[in-house]
């Protein structure tokens, strides 16, 4: 695992996935991921990623299309790959992009409302990391 941390995500041609983040040239630094899904590999760039949950050894990927993708790879292993991204561990079966969330409610079980009209609660655990993250969170304006 350690390998797999330390490892370049962005690199200039597709490869499997431990380097499967994708960086494109002179695109205002869009990334995009390559994701086993089924017998090939889809490119998904990552600001189109709403969120992520966990299952086992499978994530579920939610796209802004609508589109749903099962991964047989762990949460842990995608928290790690989209490590200093817009995204965030809200709670232990879900990852967040932050530009999707539209509004959130921290209470005694805190929750959140994505652009799509999904509700996620955040863990009690979680929630000071949320708040710190969608506070300094900036999303890139494309030019």
């Amino acid at each position: 695992m350690n390998a797999f941390a330390n490892e370049s995500i962005f690199d200039t041609m597709s490869i499997p996935f431990h380097n499967s983040g994708e960086k494109i040239a002179d695109s205002a630094c869009l990334q995009k991921l390559l994701i086993p899904f089924y017998d090939r590999k889809r490119t998904v760039f990552i600001d189109e990623i709403v969120r992520l949950e966990g299952a086992g050894n499978y994530t579920q990927f939610f796209l802004k299309d609508g589109t749903k993708m099962l991964v047989s790879r762990t949460l842990k292993e995608y928290e790690i790959l989209l490590d200093n991204q817009a995204f965030v561990r809200v709670h232990k079966s879900c990852i967040v992009n932050l530009g999707f969330v539209r509004k959130f409610f921290i209470k005694k079980e805190g929750e959140l409302e994505l652009t799509d009209g999904q509700q996620v609660k955040i863990s009690r655990r979680r929630a000071q990391v949320f708040v710190d993250r969608i506070r300094d969170f900036q999303p890139l304006a494309l030019v």
